[in-house]
């Protein structure tokens, strides 16, 4: 492997994109179940009521878009900004709370709402731009810095609210994201957005989608985004409870859910390490494939530890995989300057499908009590989805400038 003078070059916006991404949104997930047992025992709310608060990230199918658009626009370093040094005080208004669940469901959505400026949608358009010949790797080092600051804060963080309480911990990430937030602001290129100029008419927001939906290409994308995400459903909520009803113990489940977490770090810096010398759509359609062998496997009667952990394994390659390869296939698809606004839109159709998973997966349980139905459903998008991944490499979707 030649050229990683890129990364001696580009350290700059690379480190303000891994620091940006786990310190702020991204972190979220992690946080809440962090500190979900001590605040539910405290102020006396229900795990119903908490599992509620998993509506609001509804909002996000709206936000995502929003914030791409004016990434394109105004720069990364603008947007990013206004989540990255918003988002610790919001972790301090919580820590601040008198119990009142509305309270705590308001500075939820107002820091969903303005978070979404320090997502993938916004930062990996400047890693993206800096990045050419290692342009893949560079997207999983900067995506991967929430699950590894994750890995290593979580039990950190825990201790510490063991000793010193829930309020003092949520200080402690406060202080962590605004140190965080200032570096990553700091190393921030300036100025207005690169990328090849539009035409006049295409740079007004109406023209530029106008544009966007003109090319089958995005529909293609948006459709297998959309497709290949229906079985990431279980990695967010429920991969412990389809395990267990495969037969296995608990003790042999808990190890799964780390094998899960470990193979979505790898499958990350693999897919990023293939994406510098594979053709995008082809490692796109293996790794969005591989939950197909996986699902098969958990609905088949084979319930063996080993053949359990092995589609653990694969669903977890595979969902690491995903923050290379979308931002990736945008690049080769799309102009520079449209990145964050297509991102935007196919975040928005990822945030969709995980919706739409819960609601097929309560059905399938509703129908038959059995997760199935719902392995079988989530396996054919997941066939389908990677099939018109690998479409893309036909003549008609020809990569921009090519």
């Amino acid at each position: 492997m030649r050229n990683f003078g890129e990364f001696r070059q580009h350290w700059r916006p690379l480190t303000a994109s891994f620091l940006g991404m786990g310190s702020a949104l991204s972190l979220n997930s992690y946080i809440l179940s962090t500190f979900a047992p001590y605040m539910i025992g405290e102020f006396g709310w229900s795990r119903a009521q908490w599992a509620m608060l998993g509506i609001v990230q509804g909002v996000m199918i709206v936000c995502l878009p929003l914030a791409g658009r004016l990434t394109d626009l105004y720069g990364v370093r603008r947007v990013a900004a206004t989540g990255a040094l918003t988002f610790p005080l919001f972790l301090v208004a919580i820590s601040m709370m008198n119990g009142d669940l509305h309270v705590y469901l308001a500075i939820y959505v107002a820091q969903t709402i303005v978070g979404a400026t320090t997502t993938a949608t916004v930062y990996a358009r400047v890693v993206a731009e800096a990045f050419t010949l290692r342009r893949g790797l560079a997207l999983a080092i900067a995506g991967s810095s929430p699950p590894l600051v994750a890995a290593i804060g979580s039990p950190l963080v825990t201790a510490f609210v063991d000793s010193h309480g829930w309020r003092a911990g949520y200080l402690a990430v406060a202080i962590y994201c605004a140190i965080c937030a200032v570096a990553t602001i700091a190393l921030l290129p300036r100025g207005r957005p690169r990328g090849v100029r539009l035409e006049a008419g295409v740079q007004r927001r109406a023209g530029v989608y106008r544009a966007i939906s003109a090319m089958p290409v995005f529909w293609m994308l948006l459709l297998a985004c959309f497709l290949v995400n229906l079985p990431f459903t279980l990695a967010i909520s429920q991969i412990k409870l389809v395990v267990l009803d495969q037969g296995i113990s608990d003790a042999d489940a808990a190890i799964m859910i780390s094998a899960f977490a470990i193979g979505s770090i790898v499958g990350r810096f693999i897919a990023g390490f293939a994406l510098d010398v594979i053709a995008g759509h082809i490692v796109a359609a293996i790794g969005f494939g591989l939950p197909f062998i996986g699902l098969m496997l958990l609905a088949s009667s084979y319930d063996t530890v080993p053949v359990v952990g092995l589609a653990i394994l694969l669903m977890g390659l595979s969902f690491g995989s995903e923050g290379d390869v979308i931002p990736f296939l945008i690049t080769r698809y799309f102009d520079m300057a449209i990145f964050s606004t297509v991102m935007g839109l196919l975040s928005a159709a990822i945030g969709l499908a995980m919706a739409m998973g819960n609601v097929i997966l309560s059905a399938s349980l509703t129908a038959t009590d059995s997760f199935d139905l719902y392995l079988f459903i989530a396996a054919a998008g997941s066939f389908l989805g990677s099939g018109i991944f690998l479409a893309l490499g036909l003549r008609r979707f020809r990569p921009a400038g090519a």
